[in-house]
């Protein structure tokens, strides 16, 4: 799975899943671009993977003009950008009835708007330099929801729409997209999760949570990073408009 000479930008990159996968990628030769609102620990990643290999640029997914300054950055510093990981996902939470419209915008701009928009800055670059991998990040919640995840699940069911339609519109430019759809990784943003209940203690649900999934624990982020380097591959060249469940079997199992 050599990256040797690639360039890749990951959004969300500073930590969970992103930081794991861009130390994957420096591991396997590649440059990679950590795009992330969170400054200090984006510096130290970049920092912890060597000036040589990694750089942080602050970037607020939510802002387009800052997605297209990521890309700028990233194509000033390495020439070009081979592989674009876009990992971004934000959670509010209420029924249908008590989301406020605030909430459910700020969901969809974040997890959906902001993959489009760096999809369509991507096809852009990777058309000029003969081609490249768009890997977008879905979630298990676009194949079967939860209560009370209605905005999520909706913009990541959306994703693998979008991620559908991107790869056969331009198959022809040497370009793949594909998405992931990871189940219950242990990651900041699920322990933000576990946190939201306040009748329960954080440690229980993430105790039923592993349960649900038959390999009775959650995923741990460099699963993930293993599976997007494959991705983002030669080996994986026939793989395009596709989602890849990387759900430790919950989706496969009806009944608990």
């Amino acid at each position: 799975m050599s990256q040797n000479g690639r360039s890749v930008l990951v959004f969300g990159g500073a930590r969970g899943i992103g930081a794991a996968t861009a130390r994957a990628f420096v591991g396997e030769g590649a440059r990679v671009a950590i795009a992330d609102v969170l400054e200090e620990e984006g510096r130290a990643l970049a920092e912890e993977l060597g000036a040589d290999r990694a750089l942080f640029v602050h970037c607020d997914v939510g802002l387009p003009e800052q997605i297209d300054a990521a890309f700028n950055t990233a194509i000033e510093r390495f020439g070009t950008v081979n592989v674009v990981f876009n990992n971004v996902g934000i959670a509010r939470y209420g029924t249908v009835d008590e989301l406020s419209l605030e909430d459910w915008d700020l969901t969809l701009r974040v997890n959906l708007t902001a993959q489009f928009v760096s999809c369509k800055r991507a096809v852009r670059e990777m058309k000029q330099s003969g081609g490249g991998v768009i890997i977008n990040t879905a979630s298990i919640l676009g194949h079967a929801s939860q209560k009370t995840t209605s905005a999520y699940a909706a913009s990541k069911a959306a994703v693998m729409g979008l991620t559908r339609t991107v790869a056969i519109d331009h198959a022809a430019d040497g370009i793949r997209c594909v998405s992931i759809s990871p189940g219950t990784i242990d990651t900041p943003l699920v322990q933000i999760a576990a946190r939201t209940f306040k009748d329960r203690k954080p440690e229980d649900l993430e105790r039923e949570w592993a349960a649900h999934h038959p390999l009775n624990r959650l995923g741990k982020p460099e699963e993930v990073a293993a599976a997007v380097v494959f991705l983002a591959s030669p080996g994986a060249g026939f793989i395009t408009g596709s989602d890849m469940l990387i759900d430790g079997g919950i989706r496969s199992e009806l009944y608990a």
